[in-house]
């Protein structure tokens, strides 16, 4: 089934009464994220339905719901952070 980037559609709702969210998603990376909490923390993560067009719902516990905002960089931070990252990448690679 050839399903358009608009239509992939990542869905997580919650509400005030109950201590899990539901998470429906056709993103690959995170049903891989998902399969393996599914696998290694069972008592819970659990799948609750896969879709005929590939996406697959979960339920997980509402705490583990976030949103983070990535730091705001100074340009000399970012290029501290570059050359950092450089410096370890040739200690690791030579």
């Amino acid at each position: 089934m050839n399903i358009s980037k608009e239509e992939r559609e990542t869905i997580i709702t919650y509400n005030e009464a109950e201590a899990v969210a539901s998470v429906y998603t056709m993103n690959g990376a995170l049903i891989r994220k998902l399969e393996g909490l599914v696998e290694s923390r069972p008592g819970e993560a659990r799948r609750v339905k896969t879709y005929p067009d590939g996406a697959q719902e979960y339920e997980v516990p509402k705490k583990w719901v976030r949103v983070n905002a990535s730091r705001i960089l100074s340009d000399a931070q970012r290029e501290a952070a570059l050359k950092n990252a450089e410096a370890a990448r040739k200690a690791k690679f030579g």
